[in-house]
């Protein structure tokens, strides 16, 4: 599905190692055409965690999620990118920024799966910044 990235802000019951249940706050991000279907995507995927209160919701500023299925990546990074091009009109070079979520283990594997990823682009870029995230999973 092609749609918008939202930024979903949760409030639920999870249980600790000690056995206790903790009420946290938990920031997941959705695919989704429309505000209404964020919040009934996210709230439909973690009903199986009980009661469940969505705190907030926004537009996120991903342009693009990279996934990985390495389960020791449990990390979410925001990674901005500066994509270079040449401005034809003007004849200098034109830096447009943008920002993936990539999932990962570490700030070194964040890295290495943004290069893997845009290994395939024919566009000159640059890694302006990598920072780690509080989201818990991405629903796409």
């Amino acid at each position: 599905m092609i749609g918008r990235w939202f930024e979903c802000k949760v409030m639920l019951k999870r249980t600790l190692e000690d056995g206790l249940q903790k009420q946290v706050k938990e920031i997941y991000i959705v695919d989704a055409m429309t505000f209404m279907e964020a919040e009934a995507r996210v709230l439909k995927e973690l009903q199986v965690y009980g009661e469940v209160t969505l705190d907030s919701i926004k537009h996120c500023t991903a342009n693009e999620i990279v996934n990985s299925h390495n389960p020791a990546d449990g990390y979410w990074y925001k990674v901005r990118l500066a994509l270079l091009s040449i401005d034809e009109s003007a004849g200098r070079e034109k830096k447009v920024n943008i920002s993936l979520y990539v999932r990962a283990k570490d700030f070194k594997s964040a890295l290495a799966n943004t290069e893997a990823h845009m290994s395939g682009s024919v566009i000159d870029y640059t890694v302006t910044s990598i920072a780690e995230t509080m989201v818990v999973d991405v629903f796409e």
